[in-house]
């Protein structure tokens, strides 16, 4: 009897023991880091997240003007007809913005001034002097995409009295990742 009082002792403690013992767990930690994603660039139609990184919206990078004849691309108020966009990819959680300057059409010190507009927002090469903000997106929860589009209007007074030349400027924006 003293045997069966140890045995049925010794299986009280243990079960004891094993009621009282936490159940066990185990555990990983997960983590991603997500790198930034500012980019930009000058396309021939409108684009998306998806959309952004092909080929076949590249802007071909010039604008030709034509002013009369075959070929013409400006009517008779100076209005340049083309297709291209100032198209933008972000993640950045604080936003961004983008500028935009233009430097006039010059050809051995003659000039043709003009004005670039993007999202109803002027630039004139004749009277600006410092970039004029085109898009302000103050914060994203998301990968975005945008795409504006890039009209130009020559001085055409200018164009017509202008002398004999190749005349070349450029139009630059500036993307700006807020912090």
């Amino acid at each position: 009897m003293r045997k069966n009082l140890i045995i049925t002792l010794l299986l009280a403690i243990l079960v004891t023991f094993s009621l009282a013992a936490d159940d066990p767990s185990a555990s990983f930690s997960v983590a991603a880091s997500i790198g930034a994603i500012n980019e930009m660039k000058i396309t021939n139609k409108p684009v998306t997240t998806a959309t952004f990184g092909d080929d076949d919206n590249s802007f071909s990078g010039t604008v030709a003007i034509v002013g009369s004849g075959e070929g013409a691309n400006m009517n008779s108020s100076g209005n340049v007809t083309f297709t291209a966009y100032i198209s933008t990819l972000s993640n950045n959680r604080s936003g961004y913005s983008v500028n935009m300057s233009a430097t006039p059409l010059t050809s051995d010190g003659a000039t043709i001034n003009y004005t670039v507009t993007v999202n109803n927002v002027p630039y004139a090469t004749k009277t600006n002097t410092t970039a004029v903000p085109v898009l302000t997106v103050s914060s994203l929860s998301e990968l975005d995409a945008k795409s504006l589009p890039i009209a130009v209007t020559v001085a055409r007074s200018e164009y017509d009295s202008a002398v004999q030349g190749t005349y070349e400027g450029s139009v630059t924006f500036e993307y700006v990742a807020d912090n």
